[in-house]
This record gives structure tokens, C-alpha cells and sequence, in this order.
């Protein structure tokens, strides 16, 4: 069994992705990381009423949900200070301009990047 990094321990982790098998395996990782999962949202508009009412500590979004884009999802995220990564085949290339602190985390991914990445984000948060 892996070590839990303490940092995401009992972090509810909201996740947006529309494929259900990369969704599942977000969900499964989050699990053996020790996180509460949060979703997983296929779409823009529940994934926005998640951004809005769900607690959360940390969001994992997949920019392009069925051709629609995750931004405003984002954006309500950042109201609530709530960190946030992106997962894209698009890598850097999916951050719109204006927003160079905006991560993204290539898929395919591996889990180790995925973790570093939520630590990170938690760490930024912090400060």
C-alpha cells in the first residue's frame, strides 16, 4: 500500500471529467490518496452547481467536457478560493490567455504527476 501524502488526507476533491473510465480512474486514485471524492460531473452545468454548493478543498477539471469548455467552472472556483488543476491532451496549449497560474496536468497522466500536482496546488493555496 502506498503512503498517504498528509496534506490530501481528508481533502474533498472535486472531479469534472466526462470520460467515465478516466473519471473512475481520478476517483480511484483520489481514494488511495486517502481524499474524499467529489462527482465525477460530466457536464459544465452540474459541474458549476458543484463549484457552487459542494464543500471542496481542491477541484481536478478536465478543460473540454463534450466541446463545451470548463472555464466558468473555474472561475467559480476561484471565487471561493478553492485550488484547481486542469487535465488536458492539450497540455500547456488549454490555458487561456491572461491566466499563466493556471495548471495543467497532461494526459495522459501518470499518478505520481497527478499528486504532485494536488500538493502543489494546496501548497499555492496556503500562501
Amino acid at each position: 500500500m502506498a503512503i498517504m501524502p498528509p496534506m490530501l488526507v481528508g481533502k474533498r476533491v472535486l472531479i469534472v471529467e466526462d470520460e467515465l473510465l478516466v473519471a473512475l480512474l481520478i476517483e480511484d486514485l483520489l481514494v488511495d490518496l486517502g481524499c474524499t471524492p467529489v462527482g465525477p460531473y460530466g457536464s459544465v452545468a452540474t459541474a458549476l452547481e458543484a463549484a457552487r454548493t459542494a464543500e471542496l478543498d481542491l477541484a481536478i477539471l478536465d478543460v473540454n467536457l463534450d466541446g463545451e469548455l470548463v472555464y466558468p467552472v473555474a472561475d467559480t472556483l476561484i471565487l471561493r478560493h478553492v485550488p484547481f488543476l486542469f487535465l488536458s491532451g492539450y497540455g500547456n496549449e488549454a490555458i487561456p490567455p491572461g491566466h499563466p497560474e493556471w495548471r495543467v496536468c497532461a494526459k495522459p497522466f501518470k499518478s505520481a504527476d497527478l499528486e504532485r500536482m494536488l500538493t502543489a496546488a494546496l501548497v499555492t493555496e496556503l500562501h
